[in-house]
């Protein structure tokens, strides 16, 4: 170990710890490991919670060490000894006991984050961190969570497969409030369905409680579970996806998937027609892609169908009424002499 950093973390001496700014980075390249095994070893001992001066001193030699390997480019080198120290954090408390106060381990975290997970394209890298990344997701400090989740998400786009065995981690934290995770779901489920599967409904029951781009990262795990043709998964949740039908912002993208089911399963959306109906009465112009979904439907039932859609009909303007909703209508059993005349 260069012997400054020796002397610093050997004798834990704050006066000189700002000394370590002055060298070159190429100088101490080579000590960085042996450093941070120092630093988690003293971060480790009983009192460090409330010793404020190896606090100092830790926060500034890791400010050092991060600082050396960005400019030196040397993390697949030293990136086993940062995660080790990393990865210790986690034996000690990271909630803040205060409003916006973080706890010594909490700080060490943070710092070292970053350092570590900017490199989100460097598969060994993640291959390291990823596994002690998702156990962070956990431990009640809202901040880290939500700095962790945005580097998994970066993550998941370069790798994704380096998330897929720890998608019950992932979903278990969507469920408990951590909704930036909700965009890499759609990813995860190409490769781990069954994880998903099973909180479906939980999953679908959060809409109201989300921004509109979450909802929209939620929705597009449903048109993935739709289009491998899963109906016995999606059945549950196919009254909550209705519902949302209301909202102008999602509208087009709940229609596709339900189009999507009607293809291959009509039977799942038949008792779901009162419900389409009542809100293509109240929103006319959703009824040219719903008749998609009432002529799949209507191949099980078609004196059903046809009431449904002379009552959404009778409630049409003439202007909405157009040559492409009667050839819909003529389609699904009504003869342009049956449509009412408004």
């Amino acid at each position: 170990m260069h012997h400054l950093f020796g002397l610093v973390l050997g004798q834990k001496d704050l006066s000189r710890a700002g000394d370590l700014f002055s060298l070159d980075d190429a100088e101490i390249e080579g000590s960085l490991s042996e450093a941070l095994e120092q630093i988690r070893i003293i971060s480790s001992s009983s009192d460090y919670q409330t010793n404020d001066n190896d606090q100092a001193v830790v926060e500034i030699c890791i400010t050092r060490i991060t600082t050396a390997i960005r400019e030196t480019e040397s993390i697949e080198k030293h990136g086993k000894a940062l995660v080790a120290l990393w990865e210790s954090c986690l034996e000690h408390k990271l909630k803040p006991s205060g409003k916006d106060e973080d706890t010594p381990h909490a700080k060490i975290a943070s710092d070292i984050m970053s350092c570590i997970l900017q490199n989100y394209n460097r598969p060994p890298i993640m291959a390291l961190a990823v596994p002690v990344a998702v156990r962070f997701l956990q431990r009640g400090n809202k901040e880290l969570c939500r700095n962790m989740s945005s580097y998994l998400s970066l993550a998941a786009i370069s790798n994704v497969d380096l998330l897929v065995d720890h998608t019950d981690a992932i979903v278990k934290s969507v469920l408990q409030g951590n909704s930036m995770l909700l965009r890499v779901l759609p990813s995860l489920y190409e490769k781990q369905p069954q994880s998903i599967n099973s909180h479906l409904k939980e999953l679908v029951a959060l809409m109201s409680q989300l921004e509109q781009a979450e909802q929209h990262h939620l929705l597009r795990v449903f048109q993935v579970v739709a289009r491998r043709k899963q109906p016995e998964v999606l059945k549950e949740c196919i009254p909550f996806l209705i519902s949302h039908l209301r909202d102008p912002h999602h509208n087009d993208i709940i229609l596709n998937i339900l189009i999507e089911i009607s293809d291959y399963e009509p039977v799942a959306l038949a008792s779901s027609l009162p419900m389409l109906k009542e809100i293509g009465e109240s929103f006319p112009s959703l009824i040219g892609q719903m008749s998609k979904i009432f002529g799949a439907v209507g191949h099980l039932d078609e004196a059903l169908l046809t009431l449904l859609i002379l009552q959404v009909l009778r409630n049409m303007t003439l202007v909405e009424i157009d040559t492409g909703n009667l050839r819909r209508a003529e389609n699904l059993g009504c003869s342009e002499d049956t449509v009412p005349v408004i």
